[in-house]
């Protein structure tokens, strides 16, 4: 007796298969998935053969194209997956007009081309209170965002020249301290190789000066610009607005009945604080009323559910095993013998660097981690290990099993773990549009 046709579906923005995952193992046919990078794409491949993986830039054309054609012969019913959230993101400058935030625009199309039954789009927790332009500008209030913006981009070069020349003053205020002199460790290009006299006769100490002078100039042209920033603060309403609300506007516009919720991944048995927004579209017309998950833990373990699952009991029969670079992918880090010792001066629930509040941070084993980064490789420390955690220490915190093989370096496995949805998660939204789609 032949199973019963799977329902099939679209991946778009896939990355490394995180949302796929769970519409995997609810027995989805993934009939094709769309990745920009092709280092991320081969571990896509590597998971889910069966899969047609298109890679490249889903604005082009030719892309959406070979997408279209997967589907000439058959419906899509779902369609997945979360424009990159860059310009929403909580940390960051969170600026609606980067070119990543509007990548949205291309998932519209394609959902308004294949029309599916539903689409499940999900992304960080900082598209709840951004703000937008408006998708449609009179003359006037195009005059006053673009004056707007002409100050955002001022002020971003601002910036970016303070932060030079914060490092070349500082640069100069160290080499003098420590040596009590301005010329014996003076870089070539700005006072000679050996700090002495160039041919202008300027010295260290005198480069150091206009330095500092240059720094107060740019230091009072931001205040002034944040004055300016400020004042035109009342009139952002005139051209922005909610961007959920443009999502749900553009989606009512194609046809399509549209819900979001805020998920804690950690609710879903994910060792790991991860909040999401999931929109869920249902095509209007259709008897399918959009539903979340229920969740399946809470932090503690009242109404009968289990509590939140722990760092500890997610990774701790790893923190002893020898490297496994190809099976396992547990790979180690090597540290210099002066980064160790700020490892082990660590407390639980602190970064090995003050300055920072998510990398190198050290988790408390006793609680679901924080939201997985990939932080350019500061990564989380471990509870009891003076290293930082391994690839598939953060994959398991992330809810992906130890046969789920990453392709590529490990600090591209590391930007694959960080960016992908937990697998718990995507399978308890995969299991819900299941029952959605078969509900009679």
């Amino acid at each position: 007796m032949k199973s019963k046709k799977k329902h099939t579906c679209l991946e778009l923005f896939a990355g490394c298969g995180g949302l796929g995952y769970g519409f995997d193992k609810a027995k989805f046919n993934i009939v094709c998935c769309n990745e920009l990078e092709s280092s991320i794409a081969a571990t896509y491949k590597t998971n889910y053969p069966s899969t047609n993986v298109i890679i490249g830039d889903i604005t082009k054309t030719n892309i959406k194209t070979d997408i279209y054609n997967n589907f000439n012969d058959i419906n899509c019913d779902v369609i997945i997956g979360g424009p990159p959230c860059v310009a929403y993101s909580m940390a960051g400058l969170r600026n609606s007009r980067d070119p990543r935030g509007q990548l949205f625009k291309d998932y519209v199309e394609i959902v308004n081309k294949l029309k599916p039954k539903i689409f499940v789009m999900e992304n960080v927790k900082g598209i709840l209170t951004i703000m937008h332009d408006k998708p449609k500008l009179n003359k006037e209030e195009k005059k006053i965002a673009n004056k707007y913006y002409k100050l955002e981009e001022e002020k971003m070069d601002l910036l970016s020249k303070k932060k030079i020349l914060s490092a070349n003053k500082d640069k100069k205020k160290k080499v003098t301290d420590e040596t009590g002199d301005t010329g014996e460790t003076g870089e070539k290009g700005e006072t000679g190789e050996t700090g002495e006299t160039d041919e202008t006769g300027d010295t260290d100490e005198t480069n150091r000066a206009f330095y500092l002078k240059e720094f107060e100039e740019i230091k009072n042209k931001i205040t002034k610009n944040n004055q300016k920033i400020k004042l035109m603060k009342k009139d952002i309403s005139r051209f922005r607005m909610n961007v959920c609300d443009i999502i749900e506007e553009t989606f009512n516009g194609i046809g399509y009945n549209i819900e979001k919720k805020l998920l804690n991944s950690a609710d879903y048995g994910v060792p790991q604080k991860r909040q999401r927004v999931i929109f869920i579209g249902v095509k209007k017309g259709l008897d399918i009323k959009i539903n979340f998950p229920t969740i399946t833990h809470n932090e503690n373990g009242v109404n009968d559910m289990p509590k939140w699952k722990t760092v500890f009991e997610t990774i701790d029969d790893l923190k002893d095993l020898k490297e496994d670079v190809t099976k396992l992918q547990h790979i180690y880090t090597k540290h210099s013998v002066s980064f160790k010792e700020k490892i082990k001066n660590t407390p639980i629930g602190k970064s090995v660097n003050p300055k920072y509040t998510e990398a190198f941070f050290r988790c408390d084993p006793n609680k679901p981690s924080n939201t997985v980064k990939e932080n350019h490789g500061g990564v989380f420390v471990h509870y009891e290990k003076d290293r930082v955690m391994t690839p598939r220490e953060l994959a398991r915190l992330q809810s992906f099993p130890d046969s789920f093989k990453f392709e590529g370096s490990k600090s591209n496995i590391l930007k694959q773990i960080g960016n992908a949805v937990p697998c718990g998660l995507s399978i308890a939204i995969a299991n819900e549009i299941k029952k959605m789609l078969e509900k009679k």
